[in-house]
């Protein structure tokens, strides 16, 4: 059973994304379930679901970039642990923290804008990354993958 602690400290997600935290959970559900290591295993993650204020506190915080974000990614382990086989049967991901504000002014279907940020978010946390053109495309591959079951 994959466990989900999904937090709103912004108002504006929950008040105009009602049904947020299920949709999260179908989400990030049907994305463990295209990894095959993490068949069958107790999937754990954190997502903070925020505004643009955090988000900039958060980057400048973690990432030394003073400006807002869509998606900010703290993942658990090293990407080398999503390697190998993986023993564990429970497994703590990370955290994810998403910016309403930032989707928002995208000027796309909040929706579909939404889940390819959170499928992005969760591909970091499993080792993937975009700073080649080969995992770059070996990411969206995947992403798109996944967006394509749900």
């Amino acid at each position: 059973m994959n466990k989900m602690n999904i937090s709103c400290d912004s108002k504006i997600w929950c008040n105009r994304f009602p049904g947020i935290k299920y949709k999260i959970r179908k989400i990030i559900n049907k994305s463990i379930q295209k990894n095959k290591k993490l068949i069958n295993k107790n999937v754990e993650i954190t997502i903070l679901l925020t505004n643009s204020d955090k988000m900039r506190f958060l980057n400048q915080k973690f990432r030394g970039k003073k400006k807002d974000t869509d998606i900010l990614s703290f993942p658990y382990e090293k990407p080398s642990f999503f390697k190998k086989k993986i023993k564990n049967k429970k497994i703590y991901l990370g955290d994810l923290a998403i910016s309403y504000n930032y989707i928002k002014k995208q000027n796309k279907k909040f929706e579909a804008v939404f889940k390819k940020i959170l499928i992005h978010g969760y591909l970091h946390l499993i080792g993937y990354d975009h700073d080649s053109t080969k995992n770059f495309n070996k990411m969206e591959k995947m992403q798109n993958k996944i967006l394509q079951s749900i």
